[in-house]
């Protein structure tokens, strides 16, 4: 049930049916070594999306598509946007779909550079009281499918490796381009930054992996590809049928809420 596809007057009687849950994918526009598509994480966040509401009903809305990338704004093709400016979108895309009637807003995100804007939307929620509740996908596949992925999976997998590869080799088979690899080593990590001895700075991955490319896709195929978009759906399915049972949290938030609005006297 994707958000585009319904009509106004279906939207109630839909919202009802998934017991008031909407999936919002999150990907990025960024460089994927020399051979995948711009979109790949947006792309792939879609697909996941679609086919776990397809195990798990869910309202699936269009996948955002600009994501935090200030990492890889040296590469070509690469929108990156205020992170200020991203938070304050998804603020308010969670208050539009909140003002809907979603009371449950499932982030898929499917962009490792978007880990810590996700955390810190989901905290910053607890700044005002909201009639949602915001999550997101924790871990990765389940347990049977990891097991299977590893054994099917063998040699440097990484950033545009073999399981982005196979992914898009299964979606968007025309959109891989494996011909413009013209060095098999340049996924290696770099390690530039070995002499601050475990300290970090916004410069990690730059020095690791300047362009913007880790690990090899050797052994990528589209049968592994079909698989791997399909067990990454079994497990979003799986949190979003948690998610819908899920009648905790909204305890905890009016608990919580109630008790900010006070002046905090109830936690003393």
């Amino acid at each position: 049930m994707n958000w585009l596809d319904i009509t106004s007057e279906d939207m109630p009687k839909v919202i009802r049916k998934v017991k008031g849950v909407c999936v919002v994918p999150w990907g990025s526009i960024e460089r994927h070594g020399p051979h995948l598509p711009l979109g790949t994480d947006t792309l792939i966040g879609q697909a996941v999306a679609e086919r776990a509401a397809a195990i798990e009903p869910a309202v699936v809305f269009p996948a955002m598509f600009l994501g935090q990338i200030a990492e890889a704004r040296h590469c070509s093709g690469t929108v990156s946007l205020d992170h200020g400016l991203l938070l304050t979108m998804m603020r308010a895309l969670c208050d539009e779909i909140g003002r809907n009637g979603f009371t449950k807003i499932f982030i898929l995100n499917c962009h490792g550079g978007n880990n810590g804007l996700v955390s810190y939307l989901l905290m910053s929620m607890l700044q005002e009281r909201k009639p949602y509740i915001v999550y997101t996908n924790k871990g990765g596949l389940l347990p049977e499918d990891a097991k299977k992925w590893k054994e099917m999976v063998k040699g440097d997998d990484g950033h545009a490796g073999i399981t982005e590869t196979s992914a898009m080799m299964h979606l968007l088979p025309g959109g891989v381009r494996l011909g413009n690899i013209r060095d098999k080593n340049d996924g290696r990590r770099r390690g530039v930054l070995g002499n601050l001895k475990g300290a970090q700075n916004s410069f990690w991955w730059y020095a690791d992996y300047p362009t913007h490319f880790a690990g090899s896709p050797d052994g990528a195929g589209e049968e592994k590809g079909g698989f791997f978009v399909d067990a990454m759906a079994r497990s979003a399915a799986a949190h979003i049928r948690s998610i819908k049972k899920d009648a905790v949290t909204s305890r905890l938030a009016h608990a919580f809420y109630s008790a900010a609005e006070k002046g905090g006297r109830a936690g003393r």
